[in-house]
């Protein structure tokens, strides 16, 4: 820890990101220290091309509690709301949430999820913060990824971190069960002009 960043932190921060080509590295978040854990998996273009070329109205959105084992059935529900036919590419979008949501309930023992499929041409959480819940999974489908910075340093441009898209992140958030204070916080990302809506997913744990 260098001088100037000594008045921030304290040894009871959690301000760490460790990242992993598995998705393993869940199991980390549980380390001392350690403040978000971000599985960086390469991403199907098929999946890429399909998802940039829908028609922003055809975007799911999807706000919903479930059990972890019905989350895959709550995203196929809404994909058929908005008439996205099944597919290749739906079975990917809808297969991929259900896992998450799973790796979600087993890393940190829960058996009831709160998914969100958010749709936003607009910043939806402009400023850097941290959430009131226990974790937060964040997963950006179509658009540009999350922004992160430990506490104090988010005026500084070179200390942002930048989760890619397609790659899954789960951050501590303000009510992390034990004694150590989450000390990174994050946001979303100015949009990108001309690239359409932002589709978002969001898992936290309930209960």
């Amino acid at each position: 820890m260098s001088i100037a960043e000594a008045h921030i932190a304290t040894a009871s921060d959690a301000r760490d990101v460790l990242m992993g080509r598995e998705p393993d590295i869940f199991a980390d978040i549980e380390l001392p220290g350690v403040a978000a854990v971000i599985w960086n998996r390469s991403c199907d273009v098929g999946f890429q091309r399909w998802i940039d070329g829908m028609p922003p109205q055809n975007l799911p959105e999807l706000r919903t509690v479930v059990p972890f084992h019905l989350a895959e059935a709550a995203a196929i529900a809404a994909c058929e709301q908005v008439g996205i036919p099944s597919g290749r590419e739906r079975d990917m979008l809808t297969g991929d949430i259900g896992a998450l949501a799973l790796l979600v309930a087993k890393t940190l023992k829960t058996r009831q999820v709160g998914i969100r499929l958010d749709v936003s041409d607009e910043i939806m959480c402009p400023k850097f913060h941290v959430d009131n819940v226990p974790a937060r999974l964040l997963c950006t489908y179509r658009g540009t990824g999350t922004q992160y910075v430990p506490e104090g340093w988010d005026a500084d441009p070179e200390r942002i971190g930048q989760v890619a898209r397609g790659a899954v992140a789960l951050f501590r958030g303000g009510a992390w069960p034990g004694a150590e204070r989450t000390g990174l916080l994050h946001r979303s990302p100015a949009p990108d002009i001309g690239a359409g809506p932002r589709l978002l997913l969001v898992i936290d744990p309930i209960g």
